[in-house]
């Protein structure tokens, strides 16, 4: 059977190359990354001992995170993305806990994993209130606290509109109830430690106990690969399953998965070198760039705004009581235009496949559909 045969059966499918992918948060993964990926395609790190300096290389890329995260001595894994991170830390904070503390404090506008751990781990989510930045309110959350408090939860670029909640805040009052506190920096984690003047979110808040981090999404690697970090050895090996029959002998495994991707690991740590902290600031930087610019043109065009203005590359387009954002986001779907729904907005994450070009389509799009919309009114 030849590939042109599957090609043809996928074709219509999108592509990051076709510049029509608005509201991912993942990207087209960096050249070396690929290229690393496709040699260590056919190796499991979920057998350690079939592999075990690939093993030792992922260990040091998590303690190249730590040092990114501001702790050196920080222990974790290349996992499958945010959301097994997210239910890693969910699962930890409860076996650290008494028996009977099953409530978590989190924002309204958390992900959607954390309602999975819930499920998983018979959670109850105790959600939050945001504020008009659309951060979780802190004097609220204090107030949720009580002896069945498990954990609290910030989060580091939130999915809809990429803002921080007040990370500092959270630590202050997780360190004095002497509460787990869990960062999910999913997004924020490849975006915030490269800009001037971030947002303080990691493990220099002597309150976070773990944090999230993708490298699949502005850490320009695979997919998949997310990341758990813990403070330190102690917290991470609250979750751990015995295992006997693998090829190294008897080991444990503290992750969801069995079988995990070398490859992930491997490109992971390539791209995250290759690049280095000044190549992770001019991604940054000219993601910036671009959605001011983005938001500048935006609110040109009568009857459009944005929900909140954005912390880092993710912009949430509203329109004003004269339009319909559903009528709008079915527009420019149905133009071949992919883009993320909301209630009120539709988001759009500038990521390094995004091009000034294809956003000025896009904005030419949005002016003839709510001129349409003007019309049929």
């Amino acid at each position: 059977m030849r590939i042109s045969r599957l090609k043809k059966r996928l074709r219509g499918d999108h592509d990051f190359k076709g510049h029509t992918i608005l509201g991912s948060m993942c990207s087209e993964p960096h050249p070396i990354a690929k290229r690393t990926y496709k040699r260590f395609l056919s190796t499991n790190v979920g057998d350690p001992g079939l592999f075990p300096k690939l093993i030792k290389l992922e260990k040091e890329f998590i303690s190249n995170l730590g040092v990114l995260l501001s702790n050196p001595n920080a222990k974790g894994n290349v996992v499958s993305g945010g959301s097994e991170a997210n239910i890693l830390a969910m699962w930890t904070a409860k076996n650290i806990c008494n028996a009977g503390q099953n409530e978590i404090i989190i924002s309204e506008n958390c992900h959607f994993s954390f309602d999975k751990a819930a499920s998983l781990l018979s959670l109850k989510l105790i959600k939050i209130p945001v504020d008009s930045r659309q951060r979780i309110r802190v004097d609220l959350a204090e107030k949720a606290i009580n002896s069945n408090t498990a954990a609290i939860v910030g989060i580091a670029g939130t999915t809809g509109l990429g803002v921080c909640d007040p990370i500092e805040k959270l630590s202050e009052i997780s360190f004095k109830n002497n509460i787990y506190l869990h960062v999910d920096a999913a997004f924020g984690g490849f975006v915030f430690p490269f800009m001037d003047n971030g947002p303080k979110f990691d493990f220099s808040l002597p309150g976070v106990k773990s944090i999230t981090i993708d490298p699949h999404k502005m850490g320009r690697a695979a997919i998949q690969s997310g990341c758990i970090i813990y403070r330190d050895e102690n917290i991470a090996n609250y979750v751990r399953t015995p295992v006997s029959y693998l090829s190294g002998g008897s080991t444990v495994n503290n992750m969801i998965m069995g079988t995990r991707s070398g490859a992930s690991i491997a490109a992971a740590w390539m791209v995250y070198n290759y690049l280095g902290v000044n190549g992770y600031k001019k991604i940054v930087k000219k993601a910036m760039s671009l959605t001011w610019w983005f938001i500048t043109e935006v609110k040109k065009i009568d009857g459009l705004c944005v929900k909140v203005e954005p912390e880092c590359n993710v912009v949430g387009v509203c329109v004003n009581d004269n339009y319909d954002i559903k009528k709008l986001i079915n527009g420019v779907r149905e133009l071949g235009w992919a883009v993320s729904e909301w209630p009120d907005y539709m988001r759009i994450a500038i990521m390094p496949h995004v091009t000034q070009r294809a956003l000025k389509k896009f904005l030419n799009d949005l002016k003839k559909l709510l001129l349409i919309q003007s019309l049929h009114s």
